[in-house]
């Protein structure tokens, strides 16, 4: 079996990430669950789609443009964390983050399939035809982008953008530039053919049953949420950018 959390992990949430697994693990069992532990993101495959497609997987989180594209009828959604952010439960937005100039726009993106560096970018009038796309591979590297001069903005995930900001003195004079609508946050994926109605009542008894420990050490964690599945899937697909 596998389990992973590894789109917010950072070295200074490990522990706390991993203490809350083990909550988790502990209330599984009263739900007829055994659960693995945590695997690091040091220790994942690099082709994510087969690491969220493996039948032997029992959660993990991923974006949500990959559920609506690469992932679409083949993984089960579980539910959502929420990170108290503006907006509906379970929600979350993208920071733009730098000085776009009048033209020659330069855009950080740090993943052609990412719902918040990249499809979140869409609306906003800085982004066009005309923009120039750095490839980054990270959302830290695209705000290095930003902080070095290599790129003018970036979109970044509100949430990783708290705990970058906590975490790299470099990246607290970057200014804020505007934030894009809320959408559906990070889904918490299992196998398609797992049942995903224990999982959510393990996840439910521990983040919505009491106050999360070290909440702060997770981005700001305070609640566990399920949305209807259409939620994600009606949110447009953008095309890739062109670099």
């Amino acid at each position: 079996m596998i389990a992973s959390l590894p789109m917010y992990w950072d070295v200074a949430g490990a522990a706390a990430w991993t203490g809350l697994w083990r909550d988790i693990q502990d209330a599984a069992c009263d739900f007829g669950l055994r659960l693995p532990d945590l695997t690091p993101p040091s220790a994942l495959p690099k082709d994510w789609t087969a690491h969220w497609t493996d039948p032997k997987l029992v959660l993990s989180q991923t974006c949500a443009l990959p559920l609506r594209t690469s992932l679409k009828g083949r993984v089960s959604y579980v539910g959502t964390l929420d990170f108290g952010l503006p907006g509906p439960v379970g929600s979350y937005h993208s920071v733009c983050i730098g000085t776009a100039p009048t033209k020659d726009v330069r855009l950080a993106v740090n993943a052609a399939d990412s719902q918040s560096g990249w499809a979140a970018a869409q609306n906003d009038p800085a982004v066009g035809p005309e923009t120039r796309i750095v490839m980054t591979g990270s959302h830290a590297a695209s705000a290095y982008a930003v902080a070095d001069g290599r790129a003018d903005i970036a979109f970044i995930d509100a949430v990783t953008w708290r705990l970058l900001q906590r975490n790299t003195p470099q990246f607290a004079d970057i200014p804020i530039r505007s934030r894009t609508q809320p959408t559906p946050g990070l889904p918490l994926i299992t196998a398609l053919s797992r049942d995903a109605a224990p999982l959510r009542a393990a996840l439910d008894a521990v983040i919505n049953g009491s106050p999360v420990r070290g909440s702060d050490a997770l981005g700001g964690l305070s609640g566990f949420h399920v949305w209807p599945e259409s939620a994600y899937f009606d949110v447009p697909v953008p095309p890739p950018p062109v670099v």
